[in-house]
């Protein structure tokens, strides 16, 4: 899985300049999401945030799948073909894209293709968020194509507000919630 606040793709004689950030970059670009939402949701955020409870069976984990994600993240960010990268992990989709709003201080407009409508915060593994300029999105598309993974063009980056789905707040909100909420928890337990 990518560390935050930006994912290094560099090998040891790569060019250190290759540090792919994980917020986005650019108004106007696309989110592209490589992997498969399953609907896997056991010992997840949304389980114990919902409903208080840490149960179920936890999601599946493919290392070839995982290898290739790496693989196409690796290469694309080598030739320069993407602006930012994030993991698609605690939270599902919904909270990725609203972290990546949150630093960046930019909007974002996605609608994702899922069977139920919690599948926004669904936490199968091997996924990722990749933001790509419109002149190389066709050629991101066949790399991951050509990795056997699966992607789709899920929204643009831009605007003022976060929105997921039928899910919309303000960005101004969204950077509230991401850069106060604890604090404002600390204080109010002091």
């Amino acid at each position: 899985v990518f560390p935050t606040p930006a994912i290094a793709m560099v090998g040891l004689n790569d060019d250190q300049n290759k540090v792919l950030p994980s917020v986005f970059q650019q108004e106007g670009n696309n989110i592209v999401l490589i992997g498969e939402t399953k609907g896997e949701f056991g010992g997840s955020l949304y389980l114990k945030e919902l409903f208080g409870d840490t149960a179920g069976t936890l999601p599946s984990f493919d290392y070839k799948t995982e290898l290739k994600l790496w693989e196409l993240v690796i290469e694309a960010n080598k030739v320069d073909l993407l602006m930012s990268a994030k993991d698609v992990n605690v939270g599902g989709i919904a909270i990725a894209l609203s972290k990546m709003a949150a630093v960046s201080g930019k909007g974002i407009s996605a609608k994702i293709s899922v069977q139920e409508s919690r599948d926004i915060f669904d936490e199968s593994q091997s996924r990722a968020l990749l933001e790509v300029r419109d002149a190389d999105l066709d050629e991101v598309l066949v790399m991951a194509s050509g990795l056997g993974l699966k992607a789709e063009v899920i929204g643009k980056v831009g605007g003022d507000t976060v929105k997921v789905n039928g899910v919309a707040l303000p960005l101004e909100r969204v950077k509230d919630v991401y850069f106060n909420t604890f604090k404002r928890t600390i204080e109010q337990d002091l």
